[in-house]
């Protein structure tokens, strides 16, 4: 399984299918890093740890891409591989509850094809049955 880049007009359109949620989650990452630092090899010297939590899946979604945006423009930090992740439902709160471990280094280090200015909602979707999810999303450059 893996990730694909769909046509789209302007923006990247990323299609990726995979056999669970969690691996669907970290491929929309790295496809993600692909997009801003293509066939870069990233050194794993840093590891931060990702905890959110949104009532909706494609908030969280969102909110985990954007995730990798902000930590590129406020902290200097490239992603270089998700390490461990892991999405579950917390039914006693209502939630979707992300916990992630991944490791990277100071993006300064390195050189960008893209600039990648936010996730967006447009035509973003998330299916899943047994023993297959598919995540679409476009990210706008």
């Amino acid at each position: 399984m893996g990730y694909k880049f769909l046509e789209h007009t302007a923006d990247i359109k990323i299609l990726v299918e995979e056999s669970s949620l969690d691996e669907a989650f970290k491929t929309s990452a790295i496809a993600l890093k692909q997009v801003m630092a293509e066939n870069i090899e990233v050194s794993s010297k840093i590891t931060r740890i990702i905890s959110l939590e949104e009532k909706d899946i494609k908030d969280l979604l969102y909110r985990f891409m954007e995730e990798f945006i902000y930590l590129l423009d406020a902290e200097d930090f490239l992603m270089s591989e998700i390490i461990d992740l892991e999405v579950n439902k917390d039914s006693m709160n209502d939630v979707f509850v992300l916990s992630a471990t991944i490791s990277g280094d100071n993006a300064s280090n390195y050189r960008f094809t893209n600039d990648v200015k936010a996730v967006t909602f447009n035509e973003m979707r998330i299916e899943e049955s047994e023993g297959k999810c598919v995540i679409q999303l476009v990210l706008d450059v």
